[in-house]
Formats: C-alpha cells, sequence, structure tokens
C-alpha cells in the first residue's frame, strides 16, 4: 500500500505543476497524453495507463491498470490536489511536501512539469540525453515533433519510466474542450 501512495504522490505532483510559460512548440497550455507508466519502488515494479489532461493550470488525470491500482482520478482544484481512487477521495495542499502514512518524500514538483515536457526549466533549455537536478535523473531516450515519448525520471527511491503513445496540444482555449 505504502508503494502505491508514493506512487499516487508523485503522480499527483506531477499533475499539479503548471504549464511553463513562454512560447516554445513544447510549451502550450492546452495538451494532453495517453500512454503507460511503468513504476519501480522498493524491489516492486507496476505498469498503469495514464491519461493527463492539461488546460491551463487545471490538471486531469486518469490512471488505471491491474488489480492493486484499479482507476485512479488526480485533479487539481484552486490550490487543492485531489485524489479519488473511487472508494476513497482525500485531497491535499498543493504547496510544500506530500505526507502520507508518516512519510514525508520529497519532490521538486515545481520543476516536474517542465521535465515532464523535455525541459529543464522556464529558460526553457531542452533536456538533451540526461539531466540532473534536486537528485533526480532525467532522461529523454526518444522524441518525436510533439514532445518526449519515453522519459525517465530516477531518485534513489524511485524510477518512473513514462512511455507516452499519443501527444495533443493547442495554444487555443476553445481548441481545449477537444483535447
Amino acid at each position: 500500500m505504502r508503494s502505491y501512495l508514493i506512487s499516487l504522490a508523485l503522480l499527483s505532483l506531477l499533475a499539479s505543476c503548471a504549464t511553463p510559460h513562454g512560447t516554445t512548440d513544447l510549451d502550450l497550455a492546452y495538451w494532453r497524453f495517453e500512454g503507460k507508466l511503468s513504476i519501480q519502488e522498493g524491489g516492486r515494479s507496476r505498469i498503469v495507463n495514464i491519461d493527463w489532461r492539461q488546460r491551463g493550470d487545471s490538471s486531469d488525470i486518469h490512471l488505471n491498470g491491474p488489480l492493486g491500482i484499479g482507476d485512479v482520478r488526480i485533479r487539481t482544484i484552486g490550490n487543492q490536489l485531489v485524489i479519488d481512487t473511487g472508494d476513497d477521495s482525500r485531497v491535499y495542499p498543493l504547496d510544500g511536501d506530500l505526507v502520507i502514512e508518516g512519510d514525508s518524500f520529497r519532490l521538486p514538483w515545481k520543476r516536474l512539469a517542465y521535465w515532464i515536457q523535455g525541459l529543464q526549466g522556464p529558460d526553457m533549455a531542452p533536456i538533451e540525453a540526461t539531466f540532473s537536478q534536486d537528485g533526480w535523473s532525467v532522461s529523454i531516450l526518444d522524441s518525436d515533433i510533439n514532445g518526449p515519448v519515453l522519459i525517465v525520471l530516477s531518485h534513489p527511491e524511485i524510477r518512473l519510466k513514462l512511455k507516452v503513445h499519443r501527444w495533443q496540444r493547442s495554444t487555443v482555449k476553445e481548441a481545449a474542450n477537444q483535447i
């Protein structure tokens, strides 16, 4: 259960990140990707499907997978993060560390939104090969015209591998409903 909650915490913090500001091909306020996420932590490995929709500051992530994960929805609402497992719904503040079951798992959540789009940070410098920051190693192993399609985030306690099957992006708010 701890592994499951830590994985949710990491994804939740990913979801809470606002899209970076600026005007590059990778930086659009309205985007969606669908793919698979491999989570390796504590000698265990899980693979879940991920459907992430970003509309400005609003994130909506749907995770589903085999036994033990089921369906999980992660949303940002104002300054709160809501994790809904169907049986249970929990609300966390977006600022500060996320603490679950007495353990604090420190994540550089403000930087993760950049990393997942293949950027080092607000300066919009692209991640080329491997990039290290805040105790995390970020590797973009494959990209296409829409952005990263194979990303590995590594920390001594956890390793995430994201395989994006499909990106959708738009700069127009009206088109966001189609994303």
